[in-house]
This record gives C-alpha cells, sequence and structure tokens, in this order.
C-alpha cells in the first residue's frame, strides 16, 4: 500500500491558531477501486496560563439543571461534520446537530502539558463555539503525550503530525497507563454535565469519546499492535464510564474494507476488543456511494458484532477517480443517493467532510468547492440543498420506525437503484431513484420533491424516475 503524507495551513480559528494535517493513502481494493482517504487535525496554540472563565442508543441522560433543552432534543439527529467549524451556522442550517472536530485537538499531550499539569483553555473555547451553535461534539481521544512517549518509546520515530514541535511525540501505547487513566478521568469529568468539576457555563456535553483516529495506519496515527490498542481501550472505557456512566465510546475509525484495516480490526475483535465499544465507525473517503457499509456489516456479523449502531464519520465522494470533473450538481446526487442508502440501510449517523473550504486553503487539499455544501464565499450549494432536503425529509427517523427496502442495485462504485419506503412519525416518505417503474401502491394525486426541496403535486402517473432521487410524500 502506497501512502502520502499531505501537510496543510489553514485558517486561524477564533482565538486559537490551528493547522489541518491531511494524509492522502491510495490503495486498491476489491474489485479494482480506487480510494484516497483524508484525516484532518485542528492544534491549538502551545498553551500558556489558563485564562480566567467567565461565569442514542441508549440515548445519554444528564442531570444538571443548566444543560440546554436543545442537548436532548437533537441526540438523535443523524447528520454532522468534520470538522464543523468551517461553518458552525452552516451545519445547523443544513440540518445537522454533530460536530467531529479535527482530532488532535483532544491529544493527552496538549492538555495534560507535563505531569499533573492540565491546561484546559484550548479546549474549553471549542466547546463554547460549538454548543452556541448547538452541536454536539464527537471528541477524539489521542493517547499520545510527549513526555510520557519518552518514558519508553524512544526507539520509536516520531510521525508526522501538525502539532507545535513542543508536543509532537511518538504514538505508541502509553508508558504509564495510571497516568492516561487520570488523563481520561479529568477529560471526561470536565464536559459530562453532572455539575461537579464541570467547565464554566457548559450546556452541551459531551457523550460520545472515540479513542484514536484510524490506527490501523501505523507510520501515521498509531505505532501498536492490535492488542496493544484494546489494552489502551479498555483503560479508556473504564476511565470514561467512572467518570460518566451515560457516555458512549466508539470505534477509532475503521478507513475503508482493505486488508490493512480488515487485517487490524480483526485484530482487535479477536483481542475480545469489541465488548469495549458502543458504537462502530467507518470512513469513506472516495470508496463509493455505499460508503462500504454492506462490506462492514458483513465483516461485523463475521465477528458477532450484530446489535450495535453504526455511524460513518468521515464521508467524502470527491477524492475518487470515479467523480473527476463532477460539478456541485453531480455532488448533489452523489449525495442524495449514499444518504438515502444508508439510513434505509441502518446507518445512524453521518459525517460529511467538506461543509466549506477553510478561509485559507492550498493546492493540495485533495477536495474543493466542487463537493462543498457552501462555495468559497459562504453561498447555499446544491450538495446544501439536497442534505437539508434529506434531513428534513427523514430527520426524524426513529428506532420505533419503520423502513421498507422495495428495490435496490449496488454496482460497483455507484448505486443504481434505490426504492424505499420510511414511515417516520405517521407519516409515509418513499424515496426513489433508477430506472426503475414506481412501486404499485403509489397512485393518485401525490406530492413529489426533489433534491433541491422543490415540491410539485402531480398524478402518479406522470412521475419518471432518474438518478436524481426524488420522495413522495403520502399522508
Amino acid at each position: 500500500m502506497r501512502k502520502t503524507s499531505i501537510v496543510l495551513a489553514l485558517i486561524v480559528c477564533v482565538l486559537i491558531p490551528i493547522s489541518l494535517m491531511a494524509g492522502a493513502r491510495s490503495s486498491t481494493q476489491n474489485g479494482g477501486w480506487t480510494e484516497i482517504d483524508k484525516s484532518e487535525a485542528t492544534v491549538p496554540a502551545e498553551p500558556g496560563p489558563a485564562p480566567v472563565l467567565e461565569p442514542v442508543k441508549p440515548e445519554p441522560v444528564v442531570n444538571s439543571a443548566s444543560i440546554s433543552p436543545e442537548f436532548s432534543m437533537t441526540l438523535s439527529n443523524h447528520f454532522g461534520f468534520m470538522p464543523a467549524q468551517w461553518n458552525f451556522r452552516g451545519a445547523r442550517e443544513a440540518g445537522g446537530a454533530y460536530d467531529r472536530p479535527n482530532f488532535e485537538l483532544f491529544q493527552w499531550g496538549l492538555i495534560e502539558v507535563a505531569p499533573d499539569m492540565f491546561v484546559f483553555h484550548q479546549t474549553d473555547r471549542y466547546v463554547q463555539q460549538t454548543q452556541a451553535n448547538g452541536l454536539h461534539i464527537l471528541a477524539n481521544i489521542q493517547p499520545f503525550a510527549k513526555w510520557d512517549q519518552l518514558a519508553c518509546h524512544q526507539d520509536l520515530p516520531i510521525l508526522d503530525s501538525p502539532v507545535p514541535p513542543a508536543f509532537q511525540s511518538s504514538k505508541g501505547k502509553p508508558c504509564d497507563m495510571d497516568a492516561y487513566r487520570n488523563f481520561v478521568s479529568k477529560l471526561v469529568e470536565r464536559y459530562d454535565g453532572d455539575g461537579i468539576d464541570d467547565m464554566p457555563g457548559l450546556i452541551f456535553p459531551i457523550k460520545h469519546w472515540e479513542l484514536m483516529n484510524e490506527p490501523s495506519f501505523q507510520d501515521m496515527y498509531f505505532q501498536g499492535t492490535p492488542a496493544e490498542y484494546v489494552e489502551v481501550l479498555k483503560v479508556t472505557r473504564e476511565a470514561i464510564k467512572e467518570a460518566d456512566p451515560e457516555a458512549l465510546i466508539v470505534q477509532g475509525g475503521m478507513a475503508g474494507m482493505i486488508h490493512i484495516c480488515t487485517d487490524f480490526w480483526q485484530g482487535v475483535f479477536d483481542a475480545g476488543g469489541a465488548a469495549y465499544l458502543d458504537i462502530m465507525n467507518m470512513h469513506s473517503i472516495g470508496h463509493g456511494e455505499h460508503l462500504n457499509i454492506p462490506a462492514f456489516k458483513q465483516f461485523l456479523a463475521h465477528n458477532g458484532i450484530t446489535n450495535k449502531p453504526i455511524w460513518v464519520t468521515e464521508v467524502q465522494y470527491q477524492q475518487s477517480h470515479q467523480t473527476r470533473g463532477y460539478t456541485n450538481e453531480d455532488f448533489a446526487k452523489v449525495l442524495a443517493r449514499s444518504y438515502v442508502f444508508a439510513l434505509a440501510n441502518g446507518v445512524d449517523k453521518l459525517f460529511y467532510v467538506n461543509i466549506q473550504m477553510p478561509a485559507f486553503y492550498g493546492s493540495n487539499i485533495p477536495f474543493g468547492e466542487e463537493s462543498a455544501l457552501f462555495t468559497n464565499q459562504g453561498d447555499q450549494t446544491a450538495v446544501y440543498r439536497a442534505h437539508a432536503t434529506i434531513a428534513s425529509l427523514l430527520g426524524g427517523l426513529q428506532d420505533t420506525d419503520a423502513v421498507k427496502v422495495i428495490s435496490e442495485q449496488v454496482s460497483g462504485w455507484y448505486i443504481e437503484e434505490g426504492q424505499y419506503k420510511f414511515s417516520i412519525g405517521g407519516k409515509t416518505v418513499f424515496a426513489l431513484f433508477g430506472r426503475g417503474a414506481l412501486p404499485a401502491e403509489i397512485v393518485g394525486q401525490v406530492t413529489v420533491i426533489d433534491i433541491d426541496g422543490a415540491e410539485t403535486v402531480m398524478e402518479a402517473a406522470k412521475v419518471r424516475l432518474s438518478d436524481s432521487p426524488i420522495f413522495i410524500i403520502v399522508d
């Protein structure tokens, strides 16, 4: 497998300078697909003295009277962005309620800068920004601190990282697991919303924690074995649950179904790692409209994992040779087909990468305005309208609702046909695309909504399907 790293200098975000690192990896999957995968990292400035701040399944529960009512109302939302910070307001307007910050933000050594010296002002500032915009955070714990790594991993090379030089380190299993456990406990306690040692002004607690990003890539994100990942995962879960029993632990991003990923995660599951995960997590950067979901579900079932929610926390389509030359309107159709397929096939949450290009960007970023929800000037695009339409029509889907797959055809990279019947809160929504005929039960005068959100009332006999999904509402 050939890998290259792309380091990008990006926007100054509010009060803290940040940078973003995109690791581009290209490989060949089964069936000859070509994938390019990208991950990002937001980095705080080197910490100074901490400023004085003024005063799903199952769904997390909090008891503090200070928690915003919107917190509980939006926990079941299906949509998020990685990261949402390029347009927080736009994320909510598009129907999303989740943010996966660039993962270096919660790196151990950037918070516990020396043993027992905790500096939370950078993460506090980010949490304040996201909660001001009504967004839940999926926080990615990076269990690496330079001062800890030097104790037992001096033989490991320092990996490419966008963090300042003072915090760059190797990425082996923590040397002092007790110190790491203490860090996780303090981190979770600060943002759990129970009123004990919380961040001042916390109204949107963090209830979802992910351990590492794509740990199968051992020359980028983790220099350890699957068994060592499980050791860290077990300690992480114990510390999180002790601090916040309602918090949920998310798998550290399986970056596709290539062998380097399946081999690593098979080792994790063989070592009992699934028992410490509440939510299973796939990444799909250029892998196909199907987002790896059919193969991922088969892989999980092979390991006896059939009853846990599935999230896709990196969704992007532009980094694929199949989409070269695509316009924003083309990507809107791709997103619509993909998201309808994912929701119909049991995916709980979808995090789109590239809500908007950052204000300062370089030519090395492997995607652009063509696949974004907003133009570089902040205007809504066709992809935005498709996302907002799906969120409006299908965003209320709950576990108690029903989804019927009428017909479906996945061919290589594409979903060529999809006919689905969603029964949501007493309302029926048909989501349809492809070359097939309309389902026989749709008759008479119907309301047809396209992916732009435009409504047309017409006779069912006149409706024609195409590669652009339509939604038919039946009262």
